[in-house]
């Protein structure tokens, strides 16, 4: 979301035709102004839309600062791939636009193995341990990776290991896990935990692997964002040309002795 002088505020821009200088500035402070009320009420819109949203995705907005020479004030989601974390461009995309979301790392590792067909999607089922917000436990996706024998990166550490002390591990846990890339025995594709009791064992899904993963359009992100824009700026604009005038007014004054 660009947030500009020619955002259906024609006063604004005759005012700084007219005044010039401290215009400017002025206006350069109201839309930084303005984009930070646009990113806060984007980030309670979040909270208001989402469910139980992690604090990584409630800063995923950030702002950049409008300048004298650049009458422009930007807020959008953060794209950087620097950190273990998925860029939240990527998934938050869809939460906006709507449509079918971008791969995860563990969706691309699994086909990549071949433990997955390409283009599916692997949706939490019943075995999917959960965070408190609503994620499957990282944990649980090394845990997974690891008895696969599948390598990933984006921050997650699994381990291509069939030694002695894995398989003791995995013994000592008591659970197994596999996973179907095409339906078996009346069982879905996905990935299932395998649960040994003293007397038996049982069978749960923790995955299971679907063509369609979309999200309808939840995050109304550019009809918050130009609400906030129009309502704040122009009492922004005011605020600040006064400022500016005042603080020029003596300077001005003594030009004309």
């Amino acid at each position: 979301m660009k947030i500009t002088v020619s955002h259906n505020l024609d006063e604004i821009k005759s005012k700084i035709a007219d005044i010039g200088k401290q215009a400017r500035y002025a206006a350069a402070v109201a839309l930084t102004k303005t984009g930070q009320d646009v990113r806060d009420e984007l980030k309670s819109e979040m909270a208001r839309k989402f469910d139980k949203p992690t604090p990584y995705t409630l800063n995923s907005l950030f702002l950049r600062r409008a300048t004298r020479d650049n009458l422009e004030a930007q807020v959008w989601v953060k794209d950087n791939t620097f950190g273990s974390g998925t860029p939240a461009d990527r998934y938050l995309g869809p939460e906006i636009y709507g449509g079918a979301r971008t791969q995860k790392g563990m969706e691309r590792a699994l086909q990549a193995a071949g433990l997955m067909r390409s283009g599916d999607y692997a949706i939490p089922a019943a075995g999917a341990q959960l965070d408190a917000f609503g994620n499957v436990k990282r944990s649980q996706i090394v845990q997974i990776l690891s008895q696969l024998r599948v390598q990933m990166a984006s921050g997650f550490e699994s381990r291509r290991s069939n030694s002695a002390a894995s398989r003791r591990t995995v013994a000592r846990q008591g659970v197994t896990y596999f996973a179907l890339p095409t339906q078996v025995r009346g069982l879905k594709p996905g990935i299932y935990l395998k649960k040994r009791f003293s007397r038996g064992s049982a069978i749960r899904p923790v995955f299971i692997f679907t063509s369609q993963a979309g999200y309808a359009k939840r995050f109304d992100f550019f009809g918050v964002a130009s609400r906030v824009a129009e309502q704040r700026l122009p009492i922004h604009f005011e605020r600040e040309l006064e400022k500016a005038m005042r603080t020029a007014m003596p300077t001005q004054q003594q030009g004309l002795f």
